[in-house]
């Protein structure tokens, strides 16, 4: 009789689970994906398993600061715009 063996359902499962949508969470989990990985205590399919959930959770982030970078260039593109009520007052 030949046992079947099951792969560890928890970590090998969670690779499968929606990505968090904002970028705290998704470093949060990508923070500790890193350092259960980085204990060596996981077997092979464990490990491609959060590699590809680590891979997908920087994707979120660089998303998320790719959208955050060009918000902050939209800003700064209004703030370097002259205030159309300071061109008729001078300080004379």
């Amino acid at each position: 009789m030949v046992k079947e063996k099951t792969a560890p359902r928890t970590d090998v499962s969670q690779a499968a689970e929606a990505l968090p949508a904002d970028f705290e969470s998704a470093l949060a989990e990508l923070e500790s994906l890193a350092a259960r990985m980085n204990d060596g205590n996981l077997g092979l399919e464990e490990s491609i398993a959060l590699y590809q959930r680590g891979v997908a959770l920087a994707r979120v982030c660089q998303q998320r600061l790719d959208a955050a970078e060009q918000q902050v260039q939209v800003l700064q593109g209004q703030l370097l715009e002259p205030f159309e009520g300071a061109q008729g007052q001078d300080a004379s």
